[in-house]
C-alpha cells in the first residue's frame, strides 16, 4: 500500500574565529574514555602577523638599501567581519645599508579598504615619521594561499623610505586562506572540437533548424527573464513592461492550441529530434538512438551545467560538457547501439548538432539575463512532459540534479514558533551521546543592548542543567555527551555572543559579569555552576579519572565545545559580491539554523534533528514571529553529521581531529530492516532529503533542487510560497514560466509593517520583484488563463497575533467569502462553508488569555504585528490538489484549531521554564488523506505529487 509522502528538500538555511582553541591534546575519541575533543573555540581579540620587507632610504640625494623583519598585533575596533578598521602595533628590526635598524609602529588599518596610516618611531635615530601602507592579497586566499598579502610602505619626509614586502597571519587556530573557495567563478573552457559533417540533405537541415528554433523557444518559455534595467524609477518600470509585452507577443506567436505553449514547443522540439535521426538511421533504430541521445544530453550536459546555478562562469558555454557527452555517445554507438557502421557518422553529426542547438539556447538566455550567473538550461530540452509528472520521477530528477539521495522511513513533525525554544532545550537535555546547535544567532544582548533573557535561560536551564544532570549520572552510565555550538562569526560579533560562549566553554571556572541590574542573573548562574562543581566533586569515577588524566581533560569533558566559524579573512575578495566594486567574502555568511543530537548510522532512529528559522534570543520568543520548525527523525537527517564534519574540516580542524561523534561509522547490519519496519508502522513516514547551500561562492544545492521543481512541476499543479524576502529575479522569472505553462502560483510577501528584515536594500529589491510579478500577472492574464495557470501576488498585511487562533479562523472565513477566485481554487464542497461559518461563530466570543505587558520580566510576548518569517515552498500536483475537495475539511479544521489552542495555552511555560510538554506533531488529517489516496485509480495515484 502506498502511503502519503512528500519529497522534502530541507535547507539548513547552508558556513572562524581565530585564536581560541584547537588544542593539540591527545587522540580524538570518546571524551569519557580519556580522549580530548577538538573545537575551533572563539576568536582572539588580538591577531598576530609576521612580515618582511626590502626597500630604499633616501637622504640628501643618497639612496641606501634597507631590509626588515617585523611582528605585529592587530585589534579590530568595530567588527572583524566588516573589517572597517582597527589598531595595529608592530615592532621591527633590520638594517639600513650596513647599520642596524629597529623601531615600533602604530597604525590604523582598514582591511576593507586595504589601507593603513600611522606613525613610525625609529629607535636608532629617534625620529617619528608618518607612515602610509597599501595592502593587497594579489589573489583569493592570499599571495601563497595562506592569507599572506603584499605590503607597500611609504614614509615621506627627511630620510624617506619606501619598502615592499610580505605580511602574513600567524598563530591562528583557523588557517587563513583556506576557509573559502579559492575561485569566485567556474571556468568553463574547452577546445573547439569540429562536428562531423552533416549529410547534404535539405530535409535533415530543415529538421535541425526546427530543433534550434524550438530549443530557444523552450528555454525562453521555461524561464522568461524578468529583471529591471537601468537605474530605477519610471524608465526601469517601463523597460519591464516592454519586456513583458515582448513576451506576450512571443507567447501569442506560438502556433497551436489546447495545450500550454511550453508543452507545444517541447513536443515540437522532440519530434524534430526524432525526425532528424530518422533521416540518417533505419526506422527500427530511431526511437532507441533518440532516447539515448536525450539521456546523454540530460546526464552529461544539462544537469552538470545546471548544478552551477548561482555561480559566476568564465567563458560561459556547455561545450566542455558537450565534449564528454559526445564521447559517451560515440562509445554507445560503437559498442551497444546496433547501428550499422555506415550510419554512425550521420547519427554522430545529428547528436553534435543537437548539442550546438542547446548551447545556442544557453547563449540566447544569457544574453537576455545579462550574464551567466543564473544560467539554467530547461530540462525539457531532454524530457517530455510525461517524464516528470509523478512523485517518483520528480524525486529522481531532484536527486540526480543535487547529487544527494532521498530516503524513505522519515518522520516529520511540525513545530510552531512559540514551541521552538522548548524543543531546542529538550533536545539538549535528552542528548546521551552528543548534541549540535548549528545556528546563526545566539544573542548576548537584546534589542536594547541589555543581556538577552532567552539566551540566559537556554544557558541556565538547558546547557548547565544538562551538564549537571549528566555528571550526576556519570557513575552509573559511564558516558558523557559532547555538546557543540557552531556559530557564524558575523552574527557572533554583531550580537555579542562571547558573553555566553565563554561561560559555556568553561562552566566550571568562568564567572559571568553582567550590568548591576542583572546581579540576580549572576547569582543564579553562579548557583548553577556551584551545583555543577559539586556534582563533579561527588563523582567517584570523575575523581579517579581526574587523578589519572589531568585537570585539562576534565575541563575538556565538562563543557560546550564552541566553534566560531567563517573567521573574517580579507584575502578572500571578489568583484562579484557587489556590482563594480571589489568586496570581501566576509559579507557572505552561514545562515543555517539546525540542531541535532545522537544521530548515528548504527541506528537511523536514534536522535533527531530540528530544522528552524529561529535562533536563541528574546527576538524569536514573542508573539510576532510567524515561523515554523520541523522535527525530523530517520535516515535523511544522518546527512547533517557529514555536513558538520565537512564544515569543521574546511575551517581548520584536521581530518584525524574531527570530534568522534561527527565521524561516520558503519551502518548497522539490520539498517535496511530497521527502515522497512518503520515504513510499515502506524505512523505515516515521509520520503526526505537534506540539502545545503554552501556559503559564498560554493555550490547551491538547495537552489538547484528548487529550480528543478519550479521548472518541471506539471501543469495544473499549485505552488504556494510565503517568504519574508522576495528579491531573487531568477525565482520570479521561473514562477512566471510556471504560470505560463499552466501552474497555479501563489506568491506571498510581507508588507513593510510585517517584514522581519526591513533593511532598505532588502525591501527595495522585494518591492521591485513583487511589482514585476504583479505586473506580469496583469499583463499576461489572457495567456496565463489560456494555459490553465494562475499567478496571484499577495501581501501578508496582518494585525493579528500569531497565537490569535480565533481571529485567524474568522479571517480565513472572511477572505474566502470576499474572493471568488480563492473559492474556485480550493474547490471546497458546498457543505464545507456552513461548517466553517459555525466554526467561526463558535470562536467569535473566544479571546486568548491576554499576555502580560510587553517588557515584563519573564515575558517575551509583544503587541507588534506578526512578522512573516516563513521561507516555505508548498507544491501539489493537479491530482494531489483534489484532496482539497474532500468534505472532511470542517472536521479537520476543528481538530487543528483545538490542537493549536492547546499549544498556545502552554506557550509561556514552553518559552520560560522549558518544562511544558506541548505536542509538536500536528498530524491532522493524515488518515483522511491516506484513505483518499488509497481510493484513487493507480494511474491517477502515481501522479499525486506533494
Amino acid at each position: 500500500m502506498r502511503r502519503v509522502r512528500a519529497g522534502v528538500a530541507v535547507a539548513a538555511g547552508v558556513w572562524v574565529g581565530v585564536g581560541g582553541g584547537v588544542a593539540p591534546l591527545g587522540a580524538q575519541g570518546l571524551p569519557h574514555r580519556g580522549a580530548f575533543t577538538t573545537s575551533l573555540g572563539q576568536p582572539s581579540g588580538w591577531l598576530w602577523t609576521l612580515g618582511a620587507s626590502a626597500g630604499t632610504r633616501s637622504r640628501d640625494g643618497d639612496r641606501m638599501a634597507l631590509g626588515e623583519v617585523r611582528a605585529g598585533v592587530y585589534r579590530e575596533l568595530v567588527s572583524r567581519a566588516l573589517g572597517v578598521g582597527g589598531v595595529q602595533l608592530e615592532g621591527y628590526g633590520g638594517s639600513v645599508g650596513t647599520a642596524l635598524d629597529a623601531g615600533v609602529r602604530a597604525r590604523l588599518v582598514s582591511p576593507f579598504a586595504r589601507l593603513a596610516v600611522g606613525a613610525d618611531y625609529n629607535a636608532v635615530d629617534g625620529r617619528v615619521r608618518p607612515l602610509l601602507t597599501v595592502l593587497h592579497p594579489w589573489r583569493r586566499g592570499g599571495l601563497f594561499r595562506d592569507g599572506s598579502v603584499v605590503r607597500l610602505d611609504v614614509m615621506p619626509g627627511p630620510g624617506s623610505r619606501v619598502s615592499l614586502g610580505i605580511e602574513k597571519p600567524a598563530f591562528r587556530a583557523i588557517p587563513p586562506g583556506a576557509t573559502r573557495p579559492l575561485s569566485d567563478r567556474v571556468r568553463l573552457t574547452a577546445r573547439a572540437t569540429p562536428a562531423p559533417p552533416l549529410p547534404p540533405d535539405p530535409a535533415l537541415r530543415n529538421a535541425l533548424a526546427t530543433v534550434r528554433e524550438a530549443a530557444r523557444n523552450v528555454q525562453r518559455l521555461a524561464l522568461p527573464w524578468l529583471d529591471h534595467t537601468g537605474s530605477g524609477g519610471d524608465a526601469s518600470d517601463a523597460a519591464v513592461v516592454t519586456r513583458l509585452r515582448e513576451l506576450q507577443r512571443f507567447v501569442g506567436g506560438i502556433e497551436g492550441s489546447g495545450t500550454p505553449p511550453l508543452e507545444r514547443e517541447t513536443r515540437r522540439l522532440h519530434a524534430a529530434i526524432d525526425r532528424a535521426f530518422a533521416l540518417v538511421l533505419p526506422r527500427s533504430l530511431v526511437e532507441r538512438v533518440a532516447a539515448e541521445s536525450r539521456a546523454i544530453l540530460l546526464e552529461e550536459v544539462l544537469l552538470p551545467y545546471d548544478r552551477l546555478l548561482g555561480q559566476a562562469k568564465d567563458e560561459d558555454s556547455t561545450r566542455p560538457f558537450a565534449l564528454l557527452g559526445r564521447q559517451r555517445f560515440e562509445r554507445w554507438l560503437h559498442v551497444a547501439s546496433g547501428v550499422d557502421p555506415a550510419a554512425r557518422a550521420g547519427a554522430s553529426a545529428v547528436f553534435a548538432d543537437l548539442l550546438e542547438s542547446v548551447d545556442g539556447a544557453r547563449a540566447d538566455a544569457s544574453r537576455r539575463a545579462g550574464g551567466a550567473r543564473f544560467g539554467w538550461l530547461a530540462l525539457q530540452l531532454a524530457l517530455l512532459p510525461e517524464q516528470h509528472d509523478t512523485q517518483d520521477e520528480l524525486d529522481a530528477l531532484v536527486a540526480r540534479a543535487t547529487g544527494e539521495r532521498f530516503s524513505d522511513g522519515n518522520f516529520v513533525s511540525y513545530v510552531i514558533n512559540e514551541q521552538f525554544q522548548y524543543h531546542l532545550s529538550r533536545t539538549i537535555r535528552e542528548a546521551e551521546d552528543y548534541h549540535v546547535l548549528w545556528t546563526h544567532d545566539f544573542r548576548g544582548v537584546d534589542g536594547n543592548g541589555q543581556p538577552d533573557e532567552m539566551a540566559f535561560r537556554q544557558v541556565l536551564r538547558s546547557y548547565l542543567a544538562a551538564l549537571t544532570a549528566r555528571v550526576r549520572a556519570y557513575d552509573s552510565t559511564g558516558t558523557f555527551p559532547s555538546y557543540f555550538i557552531i556559530l557564524d562569526e558575523w552574527f557572533y560579533e554583531v550580537n555579542q555572543g562571547r558573553r555566553w560562549m565563554t561561560l559555556l566553554e568553561d562552566p566550571l571556572h568562568h564567572r559571568v559579569s553582567l550590568p548591576a541590574a542583572y546581579r540576580a542573573w549572576e547569582d543564579t548562574l553562579a548557583a548553577a555552576q556551584d551545583s555543577l562543581r559539586a556534582a563533579v566533586d561527588a563523582s567517584p569515577l570523575l575523581t579517579a579519572q581526574r587523578r589519572l588524566l589531568d585537570e585539562r581533560w576534565l575541563r575538556n569533558l565538562v563543557k560546550v565545545h564552541v566553534n566560531i566559524t567563517n573567521a573574517a579573512d580579507p584575502t578572500f575578495w571578489s568583484w562579484r559580491v557587489a556590482s563594480n566594486f571589489p568586496m570581501p567574502d566576509n559579507w557572505m555568511r552561514d545562515h543555517r539554523k539546525v540542531a541535532f543530537y545522537d544521530l548515528t548510522e548504527a541506528d537511523p532512529y536514534r536522535g533527531e534533528a530540528l530544522f528552524t528559522g529561529a535562533g536563541v534570543g528574546e527576538h524569536y520568543a514573542n508573539l510576532s514571529w510567524e515561523d515554523r520548525s520541523l522535527l525530523v527523525r530517520g535516515p535523511a537527517v544522518l546527512a547533517l553529521m557529514g555536513a558538520a564534519h565537512d564544515l569543521l574540516r574546511t575551517q581548520g580542524i584536521a581530518p584525524d581531529r574531527i570530534p568522534a561523534p561527527l565521524r561516520p561509522v558503519a551502518r548497522a547490519a539490520d539498517y535496511d530492516q530497521q527502515v522497512a519496519r518503520a515504513v510499515r508502522g502506524d505512523q505515516r513516514p515521509s520520503r526526505a532529503m537534506v540539502v545545503h547551500n554552501e556559503t559564498g561562492f560554493g555550490a547551491k544545492r538547495v537552489n538547484v533542487a528548487k529550480a528543478v521543481l519550479y521548472t518541471l512541476t506539471p501543469a495544473g499543479s499549485v505552488i504556494k510560497i510565503p517568504d519574508s524576502l522576495w528579491n531573487g529575479t531568477f525565482w520570479g522569472s521561473a514562477l512566471v514560466g510556471c504560470a505560463l505553462r499552466g501552474v497555479r502560483v501563489l506568491v506571498i510577501a510581507p508588507a513593510l509593517a510585517n517584514a522581519p528584515a526591513r533593511a532598505f536594500g532588502s525591501m527595495a529589491r522585494s518591492r521591485e520583484l513583487v511589482w514585476r510579478l504583479a505586473t506580469a500577472s496583469r499583463l499576461l492574464a489572457p495567456e496565463i488563463e489560456a494555459a490553465g495557470g494562475l499567478l496571484k501576488v499577495g501581501l501578508f498585511a496582518s494585525d493579528l497575533r500569531v497565537t490569535d487562533i480565533p481571529g485567524k479562523v474568522r479571517s480565513v472565513r472572511r477572505t474566502l467569502e470576499a474572493h471568488q477566485w480563492l473559492r474556485d481554487l480550493f474547490d471546497f464542497p458546498p457543505s464545507v462553508y456552513p461548517g466553517l461559518d459555525e466554526l467561526a461563530e463558535t470562536f467569535s466570543q473566544l479571546s486568548m488569555a491576554a499576555p502580560r505587558a510587553a517588557g515584563t520580566a519573564g515575558d517575551f510576548e509583544s503587541g507588534e504585528r506578526s512578522m512573516l518569517h516563513l521561507k516555505a515552498n508548498y507544491i501539489a500536483s493537479r491530482e494531489a490538489w483534489t484532496l482539497m475537495a474532500r468534505p472532511e475539511w470542517v472536521e479537520l479544521t476543528w481538530e487543528f484549531v483545538q490542537q493549536r489552542i492547546a499549544q498556545v495555552q502552554t506557550r509561556r511555560a514552553a518559552i520560560t521554564s522549558f518544562e511544558a510538554s506541548p505536542d509538536a506533531l500536528l498530524d491532522v488529517g493524515g488518515g483522511v488523506a491516506q484513505r483518499w489516496l488509497d481510493a484513487l485509480p493507480p494511474e491517477e495515484r502515481e501522479r499525486v505529487l506533494f
